[in-house]
């Protein structure tokens, strides 16, 4: 944390410029701590400061979604569920002046919000002599499946092993990290990573991998499909394991191809995932939410 800043324990009007505060649609299940604590804190400055909210997710939750929207009285569908989500959000912020969220397609699929993709410095990030190995970093527990992806995933990491003899490694589960730096020598040490996602809006992890130099293999979901191109600077798959486990198996086995197209994704990394671009549209935003309600 920088210097200049101080942890607080509660609340002083008149204090503060802005609050941002942070949402995902598990906010909208109330008894969630999660949601208790943004709804708390939200009470508290809603109407004495500009806010803006970060909706780190999308309306994808059919696991839990589509029987609250049935009570609701909505249609026992995943699409029904979504709009449900929908129309929860909208009231669970009511009062914020922005919604930030984290691609192009959360943004149409909640229907609001403007839209800043996460900014990395590529110094940050370290493109090693890369270990043929297969790696993903997704979280093994939460939102569900239609979000993570986590059937697809097991699925692969099955095929991968009988089909092609290729052992498949989670990170946070088969791999322990130490530290900020282990983690990081890990990912840039790593020849192919794997993103299995579905609903989840431009996966962080994904962006280190590329920016890492990794050769990268994910679905197309999410804006994906409008940065990588298959076979250049990274592979799109389908939401089928045959299709993932071979084209991860086919670079595992072609060292200096996957080398290439995952040098032509770190390229596509830092002009997309820009932090000087990254940080011009937040300060922009500050400004524009502050200096209306200043007005």
């Amino acid at each position: 944390m920088s210097e200049h800043l101080n942890w607080v324990t509660h609340f002083e009007e008149g204090k503060y410029d802005l609050a941002i505060l942070h949402v995902d649609q598990q906010c909208l299940l109330e008894n969630l701590g999660k949601s208790k604590v943004f709804r708390q804190v939200y009470s508290v400055v809603k109407g004495k400061v500009p806010v803006i909210v970060i909706n780190h997710g999308t309306p994808v939750y059919p696991e839990m979604f589509i029987q609250l929207a049935q009570m609701d009285g909505y249609r026992v569908t995943e699409e029904a569920a979504e709009e449900w989500a929908r129309v929860k959000m909208r009231k669970l912020l009511d009062g914020v002046d922005e919604m930030v969220v984290n691609s192009h397609e959360a943004q149409k699929m909640w229907g609001w919000g403007q839209t800043i993709i996460h900014g990395l410095d590529p110094n940050e990030w370290w493109d090693l002599r890369k270990e043929p190995r297969v790696v993903t970093f997704i979280s093994p527990a939460g939102i569900g499946d239609k979000y993570y992806g986590r059937r697809l995933f097991s699925d692969t990491r099955v095929l991968l092993k009988e089909e092609y003899g290729v052992e498949s490694l989670w990170i946070g589960q088969d791999v322990f990290i130490r530290d900020w730096d282990d983690y990081r020598t890990f990912i840039g040490k790593s020849l192919v990573y794997f993103n299995p996602t579905i609903g989840s809006p431009m996966p962080r992890s994904r962006s280190e991998a590329m920016m890492s130099g990794c050769c990268v293999v994910t679905t197309p979901y999410q804006d994906a499909d409008t940065f990588i191109q298959d076979g250049v600077n990274g592979f799109l798959c389908k939401n089928n394991p045959e299709d993932a486990a071979k084209k991860i198996a086919d670079m595992i086995f072609n060292y200096q191809e996957a080398i290439k197209i995952g040098k032509k994704g770190r390229e596509t990394a830092i002009k997309l995932f820009n932090k000087e671009r990254y940080q011009r549209e937040w300060l922009e935003l500050i400004s524009k939410v502050t200096s209306k309600n200043i007005c």
